[in-house]
């Protein structure tokens, strides 16, 4: 067996991981991996939903690949072809999972002042509820707390006034005639 059919089966066995595993989906469908509930952002790398094979999978598709490259594009000793591979492969792997993260994290695109968004489980007093508003094409459930400290019902259209950290500040809307954008029947 030679080093080049060698690096394509570690190439094709990462790559039929991925279309079994389900990671061709989620490279296809990244917002899948949200569950449209908004976390600070340093918190993606170890709460994203994607199983752990996903970087393995990755490793070996990037790391083969290399390799195989090298193999026929340069006369490099196999084992400069192995190391590189493996960087090339622990790179990607890495940057895949950053990409991943990137791509779950609507609330970059949330202008949190002025906005609307319904009450989806209510706010008691001086306690957190949560809302729901679309950004983007999520629908993305927030902790949320009433300025006012007044409880707020299920249903209830609010104007979203401030933003710490991932709890929005909300009150009942005073004109509630637009509706919540993207709402959902």
């Amino acid at each position: 067996m030679t080093w080049a059919f060698t690096y394509l089966v570690i190439f094709l066995l990462g790559f039929t991981l991925a279309i079994v595993t389900g990671l061709m989906k989620r490279l296809l469908y990244p917002s899948d991996l949200c569950d449209c509930v908004i976390v600070p952002a340093h918190e993606h790398w170890a709460r994203l939903h994607t199983p752990k094979t996903d970087l393995l999978v990755s490793f070996l598709t990037f790391f083969g690949l290399a390799a195989l490259l090298l193999q026929g594009l340069t006369t490099m000793s196999h084992q400069m072809e192995i190391m590189i591979g493996c960087a090339i492969g622990l790179l990607g792997a890495i940057l895949f999972r950053g990409w991943l993260c990137k791509t779950c994290e609507p609330m970059k695109h949330l202008d949190a002042s002025h906005g609307l968004a319904k009450v989806v489980k209510t706010i008691p007093v001086n306690g957190f509820g949560q809302i729901e508003l679309q950004v983007g094409d999520f629908y993305v459930k927030l902790a949320a707390r009433s300025r006012s400290s007044e409880p707020i019902p299920d249903g209830t259209v609010v104007d979203i006034l401030d933003r710490d950290e991932s709890i929005m500040i909300v009150s009942p809307a005073q004109d509630s005639s637009q509706g919540v954008t993207g709402d959902r029947a």
